[in-house]
């Protein structure tokens, strides 16, 4: 526990004060469903509701101003990539702590660094302000740059990934599923639509052109398309085998699949076939990922395009601390 110093005032105990700052989404899936978004009174704790993206850097400038050294985060995968994005510009260098509050649809990057419930809230403040130590991990969010913004996020994915996201918020979770239940119908919906009267649309693929760590451009039509920097997935799914020392995980798929329902048996599972690269199926470790596309991505739950050029480059962002009770 921090002591305050001999014959300090109120105002510089305060200040050398751990505190804890909280963002809360209004619009994420558990506070629209009816609950409140948190705002924890008390002494040391600082509350931000932002209602616009732009919102978003100024809440937390103002937490970096009174010396926040954890944010809260009120909110879904979404909300949790809007407010890493904006900490490096609030925040300089030094970047606070983040502890998710889980509220949003699916909350994946919860689901691997752990978080704390809506109701350990006021424990959470109260851990915080005296100074404790707490359980803690550390991840490294991919950096995406694209149409002439820098986003930090957990989960990136174009093609058949896109086409499933899209399908998933519009037949499942506009029904009131969500979080595990929700990914789970969402990947049987996204299988049935992939193998069904569609089918040819999703096996397609989508036309891009792929660097991976500087290597020469490839251009072709992609099926899917799965990057990660969590160090796990929901439902124990995880796309990927590739090694060697590359801050994030990608996994590509040459379209038309091949071979699609065996390799994804085992494959999903980080387990791919002998035969998996010769059918297509390639993973990677990366520290940099340059695309071409003129089909949208998405990154943590939403939808975004690239500029009139086309080009996404995704690469390693700096290290974030997660605590949770």
């Amino acid at each position: 526990m921090r002591g305050s110093c001999p014959g300090s005032t109120p105002r510089e105990r305060r200040q050398r004060m751990t505190r804890l700052g909280v963002i809360s989404n209004a619009r994420s899936w558990r506070n629209r469903a009816g609950a409140s978004p948190l705002a924890p009174a008390g002494d040391g704790v600082l509350y931000g509701a932002p209602e616009t993206l732009d919102d978003y850097p100024h809440a937390l400038r103002r937490f970096a101003e009174a010396g926040v050294d954890v944010v809260a985060v009120d909110g879904g995968d979404g909300t949790l990539r809007d407010v890493m994005s904006a900490l490096p510009w609030a925040f300089g260098e030094t970047l606070p702590a983040i502890a998710i509050v889980p509220s949003g649809k699916t909350n994946v990057a919860a689901a691997d660094v752990g978080g704390v419930p809506p109701e350990r809230l006021a424990a959470l403040a109260e851990a915080v302000g005296a100074g404790a130590e707490l359980p803690a991990q550390t991840r490294r969010p991919i950096r995406v740059e694209a149409a002439g913004a820098q986003m930090l996020g957990f989960v990136f994915g174009l093609g058949a990934f896109e086409r499933a996201t899209r399908l998933a918020n519009e037949r499942v979770h506009s029904r009131g599923f969500a979080q595990k239940m929700g990914v789970a119908l969402g990947v049987l919906m996204a299988g049935a639509a992939a193998l069904g009267k569609d089918r040819d649309a999703w096996r397609n693929g989508v036309p891009l052109a792929l660097s991976i760590d500087g290597s020469n451009p490839e251009t072709r039509y992609s099926f899917a398309l799965l990057a990660t920097s969590l160090h796990r997935l929901m439902l124990g799914l995880w796309p990927f085998w590739g090694t060697g020392e590359g801050a994030f995980d990608v996994t590509e798929v040459a379209a038309p699949p091949r071979r699609l329902i065996r390799t994804l048996a085992t494959a999903g599972m980080g387990r791919p076939p002998s035969w998996a690269a010769e059918a297509g199926y390639q993973s990677h470790k990366a520290d940099r990922l340059s695309l071409t596309i003129r089909e949208p991505f998405i990154f943590d739950g939403d939808t975004f395009v690239a500029g009139p050029d086309g080009r996404v480059e995704l690469t390693a962002g700096p290290e974030i601390r997660f605590v949770r009770l």
